[in-house]
């Protein structure tokens, strides 16, 4: 579906965003030549990634990562389909690569259009993410993934002092500029990383700056809550990642992703989490 306005258009399709253009310019990374599940847009995986992702605990064995189809491309049913509120539900069946252990999930997602004009336009993407069935211990996030094209400036705001960690190869810290309560740095993709930032680091707000266009999201983070979703070979019981932030180096079609998660829900505590992230992609105007 594709929802239409004077200047912009905003495609949605299966659970996620595919697609913001305003003033003639599109925001998100799509592929040339879609093929499974790397479609590009704006869209929902489910953590923790070494769970349902990994089979190996080596980060540099992408061999030993898949994505699961129950996750993506999943099974999405449209409950409502209108100009500016989609609703989406999926009730997958998860598997875990390392117990062969299932755990059985119901998400619902609402999409709404809040504002749009020819410079500017804002959406809400809302998640409830349920578990049912799952073996003792077995934790669960609502893990929102935003693919875009590389090159452009990322700023992140900070609840406490600049720290993060790497999942794939190291991220050079020099390639970070910080300042009083944000740091900076161009997302160029040259090598394969991905970074991590936990709760009370991370305040809850992102922007990212292209040549042509500004995307700010915003999320509600709590630090006080548990995160599950930790690089490969740390302590699991230690607190995991709300942000994430991904580079590809052209192995997977070149693009970066603004990624964070919404606090765990478990099978022997709390077994419901709504995650709700704002998106605005605005036009620059430069001298």
């Amino acid at each position: 579906m594709i929802w239409t306005w004077a200047g912009g258009w905003l495609e949605v399709a299966a659970g996620r965003v595919m697609q913001v253009s305003v003033g003639g310019h599109e925001a998100f990374w799509q592929a040339t030549r879609p093929e499974g599940w790397n479609v590009g847009g704006d869209r929902l995986w489910l953590g923790p990634e070494r769970d349902w992702f990994w089979a190996t605990d080596d980060p540099h064995d992408l061999d030993g990562h898949i994505v699961p189809e129950a996750i993506d491309p999943g099974k999405w049913h449209t409950v409502r389909d209108e100009l500016g509120h989609a609703e989406f539900t999926a009730n997958p069946v998860l598997h875990h690569r390392r117990n062969g252990t299932t755990t059985q999930v119901a998400i619902t997602r609402h999409i709404h259009l809040r504002y749009a004009d020819s410079e500017r336009v804002a959406y809400e993407v809302q998640t409830e993410l349920t578990m049912g069935y799952a073996p003792a211990g077995q934790e669960l996030s609502a893990w929102s993934v935003l693919q875009v094209p590389t090159g452009g400036l990322l700023e992140i705001d900070l609840a406490g002092p600049w720290a993060f960690r790497d999942y794939l190869k190291p991220v050079d810290p020099a390639r970070f500029t910080v300042g009083d309560f944000r740091t900076k740095i161009r997302l160029t993709a040259t090598t394969m990383g991905k970074i991590g930032v936990q709760p009370d680091v991370f305040a809850g707000w992102l922007r990212y700056t292209t040549d042509e266009l500004t995307i700010e999201r915003a999320v509600e983070v709590q630090p006080q809550s548990r995160y599950c979703d930790h690089p490969l070979g740390a302590d699991p019981a230690g607190q995991g990642d709300a942000l994430q932030v991904f580079e590809d180096d052209g192995h997977y079609g070149g693009y970066a992703e603004l990624e964070h998660h919404s606090p765990a829900i478990r099978a022997n505590g709390p077994k419901t989490v709504v995650d709700v992230c704002r998106t605005a992609v605005t036009v620059r105007h430069r001298p």
